[in-house]
């Protein structure tokens, strides 16, 4: 996926003194491959899987066999002592590689390093069991045997470099006559005739040369996905959620090591079914993505960059945060209290409040789309997200030529009246959605909760809401419950005429002031003191990095 990126954002900022000439320092050589992180972390999961799958098989077979052949003959043909050595140690291997893969002690790359060894340890077993089968009275069989199949089958299923895969199967290989050697010995019999040696290296080494063609093919596509991931001066680093609207990268910067995330829209999701509306909503995507970059207000999203890819796909590059979503935070907490709902929600439009003021409605104001984060020293600071499908409010010609209606744009529990019956939308239809997130911070319910899309549509279109106050049990101030209605009013002109005056009616009454950075600052501490890397509606934990991917 190759990046065509389009001029940079006012808002990227400049490089620090010092640091563009500088880079991270190398990884230790043999410790390191060129494939994307989360592409290795899937090799060292099959890895962890393979162990276990070859521990098991051992005992399978020896039982399996046992129900098969009569017993007179197993009695007639004991097992020799090289047989459990092989078959114990095979299983011990394969559960400690199993366990090691789990415990994540390793670094991934680093893990499929020892990969490799447990593929030399694994041949050597293989060829102590296979040695079991020669003897004098014996039809010696050459074909390929199981050391040859393993080598194969681990180019396959964990991928290396071309040089530590190579060097792998070549030791692997070695092992059939290694363990003709080690089973003669065990096994108190005499020295293996040279004719075995043969025998049991012709195929090994012909799967050492497939498995150095395999690796050739399979190491270049996951350097290809790399090189590919590789957006400007930003690299994607790992895969953070994959939703309806598309894909979420956890992603650097080159030099700066600033982390980012990328979110990557694919056309079809904006309406593009031909090449002409793809033209049209490309222009439309640049025009906002460069009017939402001069947002300048601390409580948007920074937007660093955008652009489109070979394959269609636009993407933008955004700050990365350290917070949660509105919608989240309700499910998982309940409801907040009446003065910090008011605290957020004026920060919610003091974001709103530019934007109007820029000629740009958000169109998709919602719980989802809203984080509250710990900004530096700051807690519950509001960061408003995905400005992606704002439209401008300027010329309507313009309006026409650019923009590609398919329908209502929005989420249902959360679209004003005239955008669900398709009328003329201002910026109050963001306050409408305004209302509708407030209601749900203090009650954590939607302010209709119908069965279906269309349902709760026109609910916002034709029902009268029921008051905050009779859906919660949480105290909610008079002046605080007016104001939320009057969001919700059916007709824009009787809404709050913008954003700033509901942040200007919140301080008026004091409605957040209680809600002070040290209440703020002690819940964080209480609830959420593990560190959370959010961006571009997502949440991550650290630990086990688990993503929580909020309709991207």
């Amino acid at each position: 996926m190759s990046i065509r990126s389009c001029c940079p954002l006012p808002k990227e900022r400049a490089e620090l003194p010092g640091t563009a000439g500088e880079h991270r320092p190398a990884a230790r050589w043999g410790t390191r491959t060129r494939f994307p992180q989360d592409l290795i972390d899937k090799a060292v999961n099959r890895l962890g899987i393979l162990g276990l799958l070859s521990a098991a098989a051992y005992p399978l077979l020896h039982y399996g066999i046992r129900f098969v052949i009569p017993d007179e003959i197993l009695r007639a043909t004991p097992l020799p002592p090289a047989y459990f050595l092989a078959t114990w140690g095979a299983i011990g291997s394969g559960v400690a590689i199993y366990v090691l893969t789990r415990s994540r002690k390793l670094k991934p790359d680093l893990m499929l390093d020892v990969g490799l060894i447990f593929e030399v340890v694994g041949a050597f077993f293989i060829g102590l069991i296979e040695a079991s089968r020669f003897s004098v009275d014996t039809h010696v069989d050459a074909g390929p045997g199981g050391i040859a199949l393993w080598i194969t089958l681990f180019v396959l299923v964990v991928p290396n470099t071309l040089g530590k895969t190579a060097l792998a199967a070549l030791t692997s290989a070695s092992m059939g006559p290694i363990g003709l050697i080690v089973a003669a010995y065990a096994n108190q019999q005499p020295p293996p005739a040279p004719f075995l040696f043969l025998v049991t290296s012709f195929p090994n080494l012909l799967a050492v040369a497939i498995a150095i063609i395999l690796s050739r093919f399979v190491y270049s596509l996951g350097t290809d996905v790399s090189r590919a991931r590789e957006m400007g001066s930003y690299k994607l680093v790992e895969l953070l959620g994959r939703g309806g609207m598309g894909e979420v990268w956890r992603a650097e910067h080159r030099l700066l090591a600033r982390p980012a995330a990328i979110k990557l829209i694919q056309p079809e999701v904006l309406g593009c079914s031909d090449s002409k509306e793809t033209v049209i909503v490309k222009r439309r995507f640049e025009r906002e993505a460069q009017a939402t970059a001069m947002l300048s207000s601390p409580h948007t999203i920074d937007l660093y960059d955008f652009g489109l890819t070979e394959d269609g796909a636009f993407y933008y590059v955004m700050e990365l945060l350290q917070g949660v979503d509105l919608e989240t935070l309700v499910d998982k907490y309940g409801p907040v209290s009446s003065e910090r709902a008011a605290y957020l929600l004026a920060q919610v439009c003091s974001s709103l409040e530019e934007a109007h003021q820029s000629g740009l409605v958000h169109r998709d104001i919602k719980p989802a789309n809203i984080y509250t984060c710990r900004y530096g020293l700051d807690y519950d600071f509001i960061k408003v997200l995905d400005f992606g499908i704002v439209k401008s409010t300027g010329e309507l010609t313009e309006q026409t030529k650019l923009t590609n209606v398919n329908g209502a744009t929005g989420t249902p529990g959360f679209m004003a009246p005239e955008i669900a019956l398709g009328k003329e939308v201002d910026a109050r239809a963001d306050i409408y959605a305004v209302g509708c997130v407030g209601y749900w911070l203090l009650t954590g319910k939607l302010v209709f909760e119908e069965e279906t899309f269309i349902a709760t549509m026109l609910a916002h279109a034709q029902k009268a809401p029921v008051p905050p106050s009779s859906r919660s049990e949480i105290a909610i101030p008079p002046q605080l419950e007016k104001l939320v209605m009057s969001c919700l009013e059916k007709e824009p002109q009787r809404r709050p005429s913008s954003a700033g005056e509901i942040r200007r009616a919140i301080s008026q009454y004091g409605l957040g002031d209680s809600w002070n950075p040290e209440r703020a600052e002690k819940w964080w501490r209480l609830h959420m003191p593990e560190k959370t890397i959010a961006g571009a509606q997502i949440e991550v934990r650290e630990h086990g990095l688990q993503a929580n991917a909020q309709q991207i």
